[in-house]
């Protein structure tokens, strides 16, 4: 099983975009983009050029896909229909993206706020005539060739209760390998996503660490807590875990990740670490770039 982070914060970009191959292709939540404004900055050029090498990178791993999958209805994590300066994107580009692949989705109308629903009441509108196999994933599962590819029930965006939605994460298996994929449960921070995590018992793990930058702000600091002793306990039972996404906003990122490697004596990596690449925290350096 070969997996391949695309593009993620340790890239410079908003994404968990991610390719895995077993005897199937797979392209896990294919969106990127760059945040309009942080610390009252518009995004700095490497910004946009990271954004735009990201997009080449996914369109480039979707011609090579058999199926696509999709956690939830974020712009960061799939790619819509419409032009967007801060996703690169554009109708032509999400066609041929899409075209002709099978669909593993996040329910549209079931367990969604309303911000995601209407999204993904587009999404599929745009899709028709390209040729797709759609299927909604919650808590489903599927067998593609000799591949396991399993769907958790909806789980909270970050704490229970979060006005962010759901996203559902995803399992493959193949080849007596395991491999987990659990886009923005933010550390986890809900008990319900560690469990699951758990349970699944993946080889290798790629979830999205606590947004640690909004800490008394969006986001409770107990919650942050919270995130690093579910955290601790996964990282005590699963040999590889792979922590980005809202986590590396920060360039404070590296203290959590210490904190939780001593206490539960396990390495973790972020995502460009395993394609051989020192991290490049391009949003949570804005505000330096523009001082500079």
């Amino acid at each position: 099983m070969k997996v391949i982070p695309l593009a993620f914060e340790s890239m410079g970009v908003r994404s968990m975009a991610t390719f895995v191959e077993t005897d199937q292709k797979i392209l896990i939540d294919p969106g990127t983009s760059i945040a309009p404004k942080r610390f009252r900055y518009p995004p700095w050029k490497d910004e946009f050029d990271a954004l735009h090498e990201t997009r080449v990178r996914i369109e480039e791993y979707a011609e090579k896909a058999d199926i696509i999958t999709i956690s939830h209805y974020h712009h960061d994590h799939y790619t819509p229909f419409e032009l967007g300066k801060f996703m690169d994107s554009s109708p032509k580009a999400a066609e041929k993206l899409y075209q002709g692949k099978k669909l593993f989705i996040k329910h549209p109308t079931s367990q969604i706020n309303k911000s995601q629903q209407k999204r993904a009441s587009d999404f599929l509108k745009n899709l028709e005539g390209l040729n797709c196999e759609v299927s909604y994933a919650d808590g489903q599962s599927f067998e593609v060739g000799d591949t396991s590819i399993k769907f958790s029930n909806p789980l909270p965006h970050g704490s229970q209760g979060s006005k962010l939605g759901y996203v559902v994460a995803v399992t493959i298996r193949w080849n007596g390998k395991t491999f987990m994929h659990a886009s923005d449960v933010q550390g986890p921070i809900s008990g319900e996503a560690k469990d699951v995590i758990l349970e699944e018992k993946p080889d290798m793990l790629v979830l999205s660490g606590p947004p640690i930058y909004l800490a008394g702000y969006a986001v409770e600091r107990k919650d942050i807590e919270k995130a690093r002793i579910n955290l601790i306990e996964i990282a005590e039972k699963i040999p590889k875990v792979v922590l980005d996404h809202h986590l590396l906003r920060s360039t404070r990122y590296l203290n959590f990740i210490k904190s939780v490697e001593k206490e539960s004596g396990s390495e973790i990596r972020v995502a460009s670490q395993i394609i051989g690449k020192e991290p490049d925290l391009l949003e949570a350096r804005r505000k330096q770039f523009y001082r500079a």
